[in-house]
């Protein structure tokens, strides 16, 4: 019940914006990419082909730009996500900034979406694998996410971890919608764990602070924000 409650109210609040915001519009979180995003676009300049995946990419923000500036090489950019309405949105902006051929979107449960092995130049989740389903299962992708990603890959994670949710006018305690929902530290160790000798490009917490909707309130999110950015030498 507790997983069905927390689908409920992100598929909600993420509907809410995909159906009235507009891709790289001001006026919500859809407004630019992430900068750690962009600042990799220049690491795959000399490759003459490149594959991308993008778990919980919702309808582009952070593949698109991957997809325009590479779409003239052997390009493939697959992006997975639980909601049917952002993998239509993901095509329909595919299109608006024609790069249609080279975007594969897929509807699916991070959790049941199998990574195939030694595949991907880049397997990023921003905001994502919070919301699988069991930390055991974040564990296991964790797993699939290093052997899914070739020699000289990198791998892009940024990651909610003590998340506090309050009411933002009784400043109430709720319950944090999110599946996993654990400590930084828990966090950080999980990732050094899962990407041993890899190289490490960035990695970083950063205290952030939103209003986010809820079902019958607004709330006032707090979260340690992880980011962490490896390439794979071995």
């Amino acid at each position: 019940m507790r997983l069905e409650e927390i689908r409920k109210a992100e598929r909600e609040s993420h509907e809410e914006v995909y159906s009235s915001c507009k891709l790289y519009e001001s006026g919500s979180w859809l407004q630019k990419p992430i900068k750690t995003v962009l600042n990799l676009l220049p690491e795959f300049s000399e490759y003459k082909a490149i594959r991308v995946l993008d778990l919980g990419g919702g309808v582009g923000r952070n593949c698109i730009p991957f997809a325009k500036e590479y779409k003239d090489r052997q390009c493939l950019v697959e992006c997975v996500d639980i909601l049917d309405m952002a993998i239509e949105k993901l095509y329909e902006n595919a299109g608006e900034h024609d790069v249609e051929s080279v975007i594969k979107g897929s509807v699916s449960p991070i959790e049941e979406y199998k990574i195939a092995e030694n595949s991907y130049d880049l397997i990023m989740a921003i905001s994502a694998l919070e919301h699988i389903d069991s930390e055991e299962s974040f564990i296991n992708k964790l797993r699939e996410i290093e052997k899914g990603i070739r020699k000289n890959g990198i791998v892009c994670l940024v990651i909610n971890s003590e998340v506090v949710e309050l009411h933002k006018e009784t400043k109430e305690a709720l319950p944090p919608q999110f599946e996993v929902n654990m400590s930084t530290e828990a966090m950080k160790k999980l990732l050094e764990k899962a990407f041993t000798g890899w190289d490490i490009i960035k990695t970083t917490v950063s205290r952030q602070n939103y209003d986010i909707p809820r079902e019958n309130c607004i709330a006032e999110l707090s979260t340690n924000v992880v980011t962490y950015v490896a390439r794979k030498m071995l």
